[in-house]
């Protein structure tokens, strides 16, 4: 699902700002998700490319404490990708549920507007979820990343963790966020976080690389 605080929840706008910021001039022309379109033949792996310099952080690459006692790679004038994953997020406890996605989408819409985080793009996927954002400041995430990933545990799990004698971490690991630094970078990680929206409602990752790519070529999209 796509999102923007601004406008209608499924309508989808990338920051106005964001081809001046990172010096480009290419016009991104939006996807229609309500549109839904069959595979026609698959397409190459798509991949989020790494930068020389360190621009990830999180996740169980970045579990060590090495890792983690450098400062986590913060941007404001691009957009950065970001991962929540549980795997207690099955059964009752599971995103995808009806009732739990409502309330997710609720509680990311409530403190991004709060804290002033754009989200560009949403994908739900069952037991992780894909963020596009933008961060109105480099203060901004800390509060946002807490008050979000508190809420949704306690909505869509509560006190039941314990009761079921699982391990109370609701949480595997730290927030995985990564900076789409440069234009391409974007594109790609816009195409990741749509792809990752067609997986979860059935479809293969090469049936979903394929829709992604007839989406771009359908509405003129780089």
């Amino acid at each position: 699902m796509y999102t923007n605080q601004n406008d209608d929840p499924t309508s989808y706008r990338p920051a106005d700002s964001f081809v001046q910021n990172c010096k480009k001039s290419k016009t991104i022309i939006a996807f229609k998700p309500s549109v839904t379109y069959f595979a026609l033949m698959p397409s190459r792996q798509m991949k989020i490319p790494f930068g020389k310099a360190a621009k990830d952080y999180g996740g169980k690459f970045r579990n060590t404490r090495r890792d983690r006692s450098r400062p986590r790679p913060i941007a404001v004038k691009c957009t950065m990708h970001l991962i929540l994953k549980s795997t207690m997020a099955i059964g009752e406890f599971s995103f995808g549920r009806p009732k739990n996605s409502a309330a997710i989408e609720q509680i990311v819409a409530k403190f991004a507007f709060i804290y002033g985080v754009k989200i560009i793009s949403y994908a739900n996927a069952w037991n992780h979820l894909h963020f596009q954002i933008r961060l109105s400041n480099r203060f901004s995430y800390t509060p946002f990343i807490r008050a979000v990933t508190g809420a949704i545990a306690l909505a869509v799990a509560g006190r039941r963790t314990r009761e079921r004698g699982r391990s109370a971490k609701f949480w595997d690991y730290r927030p995985f966020t990564r900076i789409a630094d440069s234009y391409k970078a974007y594109l790609h990680l816009r195409d990741y976080v749509r792809m990752n929206e067609i997986e979860s409602i059935g479809y293969s990752r090469d049936s979903a690389r394929s829709m992604v790519q007839i989406e771009k070529n359908l509405w003129g999209s780089s």
